[in-house]
């Protein structure tokens, strides 16, 4: 009889499978004292998380000295982990833990380190620092000028790098509702016993083939969790960062055409673009009119 592929197993690996490699981001071919030190430091930016005074109260300066501890250790060190740490530390920072609006400046420097190599992480990860990645506008002492333009400029970049590289990411055939095989399937649809291990299968033939099966098993597993992650963020992404770049580049000064050079950079999709476009065209002819009005009104 031909077993039917338990969702429910399927289930519970993937949730391993995300604990594992989401949560800590631990590379199996990694040394194993490497690995030990990623996870002390890990632990410990969460042990000093949970420590915090609730509310904005906490000692800015004393954060920032142990995240530059943190990004000295790992900056020349695994990319990912580097990303995933300071993922970590960036948290508190936006999160509100910190009364000093310079915590979303401190969180930006952290970000922006890490997404200098953007392709040098995995997209996800991408996704979730270009979050931490914010220039305050409205609030006393924000840059203005020339200087907000730069600061402009790096912001839409990232998000517009990390928006691409999602949607290149995505795979158009996936099938939300594909049904894969759980571990245990796998060797019972062989004929083995559920859940036997590779080295229990006495046949050196039927052993191997057993292996690849499962390995063919645990890629699909890790294809669907992948996809999976990024259909959740193509639902919300896009949307968010959209209305991010309208906002900036809505205010002044105002340069449409950098703007539509990046989107020729990044976005294929035309309508996307025009839509954009057409928005922040709208918002400057609204600010220039009201600026071209002032005068009038200040001479009645």
């Amino acid at each position: 009889m031909v077993l039917k592929k338990a969702i429910f197993c399927f289930a519970v690996v993937v949730l391993c499978l995300v604990l594992t490699s989401v949560s800590f981001g631990e590379k199996l071919d990694a040394p194993k004292a490497e690995r030990e030190k990623y996870k002390e430091d890990i632990a410990r930016i969460k042990k000093l998380r949970k420590s915090f005074t609730p509310g904005p109260t906490n000692d800015l300066e004393s954060y920032e000295r142990f995240a530059d501890e943190i990004q000295n250790k790992w900056k020349q060190a695994n990319k990912e982990w580097y990303g995933r740490l300071m993922q970590e530390i960036c948290g508190p920072l936006s999160s509100g833990a910190f009364e000093d609006d310079q915590r979303y400046e401190v969180a930006r420097k952290y970000a922006l380190s890490v997404l200098a190599e953007p392709n040098a992480i995995p997209v996800t990860l991408e996704l979730e620092l270009t979050g931490h990645v914010v220039t305050l506008m409205y609030t006393p002492g924000a840059p203005k000028g020339e200087d907000f333009a730069q600061l402009r400029k790096e912001d839409v970049e990232v998000r517009l790098h990390a928006w691409k590289r999602l949607i290149d990411a995505i795979d158009p055939n996936w099938d939300p509702n594909e049904e894969l095989l759980s571990p245990n399937a796998v060797g019972a649809l062989m004929g083995l016993p559920s859940g036997i291990s590779p080295e229990g299968v006495k046949d050196l033939e039927l052993r191997a083939e057993y292996r690849a099966a499962l390995e063919r098993n645990r890629q699909e597993i890790q294809r669907y969790t992948e996809q999976s992650r990024l259909h959740d963020w193509l639902k919300r992404y896009p949307k968010s960062r959209e209305r991010d770049i309208v906002f900036a580049y809505s205010a002044p000064p105002f340069n449409l055409e950098q703007l539509k050079q990046y989107l020729d950079k990044y976005i294929t999709d035309e309508k996307t673009k025009a839509r954009i476009v057409d928005a922040v065209t709208r918002n400057i002819e609204k600010q220039t009119k009201k600026i071209r009005e002032r005068p009038k009104q200040q001479n009645r």
